[in-house]
């Protein structure tokens, strides 16, 4: 298998997973709080808040790694 072809996909991965964070913690605190999806937007502005919490704090984190993530990346595919 072709390592940079690996890379690039770890990278695109990385890069995408600023956009697919906040569908994965929502379906995650559905199945772990067992509120449905379909109640979701009816419910507790709690619940609301809290997803909102963790997913700046992954894009806080995303951002402060960003930069190291891409340059080891970079740094395997040499």
């Amino acid at each position: 298998m072709d390592n940079g072809f690996f890379i690039a996909f770890l990278g695109h991965c990385w890069r995408w997973s600023v956009f697919l964070m906040f569908p994965l913690l929502l379906f995650l605190y559905s199945q772990v709080s067992g509120l449905p999806l379909a109640e979701f937007d009816n419910g507790v502005n709690q619940h609301k808040w809290l997803i909102m919490l963790c997913y700046l704090l992954y894009v806080l984190l995303w951002l402060r790694f960003n930069r190291r993530v891409l340059a080891m990346l970079e740094q395997r595919r040499r």
